[in-house]
């Protein structure tokens, strides 16, 4: 019997693949399901489990942090995910397993049936490592910002802040300019949040780089100083993502 964990932010993932997997995978034992990305941590290092079936898109940290957080590294990889995105482009040119949300029986028992076969072999978690370091130094892309004479890519990490104004959202440079488009944070959330760990929406009138975060000021629920001048509030929900992010652990 083969133990494994399940980490995935909505409960209907969780239970929808935990049905799943004792109809058609019965070889496996669930020991663990967490729908919060720190107990997920938590559960690798106490199970220590075989398999662990890893959401890749949650609040607090995505699938790819959790593997830079646990202890114990041991355990075949199965990612999750309901979109295809970026990431999961990558990981598919990597040769890791995915499983593409809503899961079909045949790609959960294929799925196993690799896992199973790759399983005490040092280079899988390997290889699974390395695409995770790849996957940070190819981070860097370039964003759409319209502006007056067409649309001007700008490079990601020269992004400080967006914050929403009105109908409009103020992109705020690293150089200190500003440019404002007709574009909702919603909009830069998928294009940003979604795709690189480094940018969050810390309230609902801003996304943040955390590489330019001078500062955490704790008082009346939390605020971010950017580059020590723009103070930015953090919202309630967000506060543990936002600590993690910044390398500050609570726990």
């Amino acid at each position: 019997m083969l133990h494994a964990v399940i980490i995935d932010d909505e409960m209907n993932g969780l239970v929808s693949l935990e049905l799943m997997i004792k109809k058609y995978t019965p070889e496996i034992k669930i020991v663990a399901k967490c729908d919060d990305a720190f107990e997920g941590v938590e559960a690798i290092d106490n199970y220590r489990p075989d398999i662990v079936f890893l959401d890749i898109n949650m609040p607090k940290l995505n699938g790819f942090e959790v593997l830079e957080k646990v202890d114990f590294k041991k355990f075949q990889i199965i990612f999750t995910t309901a979109h295809e995105e970026y990431a999961l482009k990558a990981i598919k040119k990597n040769a890791l397993d995915y499983l593409l949300k809503p899961i079909s029986a045949d790609d959960l028992v294929n799925a196993f049936k690799r896992a199973n076969k790759n399983l005490g072999k040092e280079n899988s978690m390997q290889n699974a490592l390395q695409f995770l370091t790849n996957f940070k130094e190819s981070d860097e892309f370039k964003v759409g910002v319209p502006g007056k004479n067409g649309i001007d890519l700008v490079p990601a990490s020269d992004i400080m802040y967006i914050e929403a104004k009105s109908n409009q959202a103020v992109v705020v440079l690293k150089n200190k300019s500003k440019i404002e488009v007709s574009r909702s944070l919603k909009d830069y959330e998928k294009q940003l949040c979604y795709k690189t760990s480094k940018f969050i929406r810390l309230h609902n009138s801003f996304i943040v780089n955390v590489n330019y975060v001078s500062r955490y000021l704790p008082e009346d629920g939390g605020y971010a100083m950017i580059q020590s001048e723009k103070s930015v509030p953090i919202s309630k929900n967000k506060k543990e993502e936002f600590l993690s992010k910044i390398n500050f652990n609570l726990r």
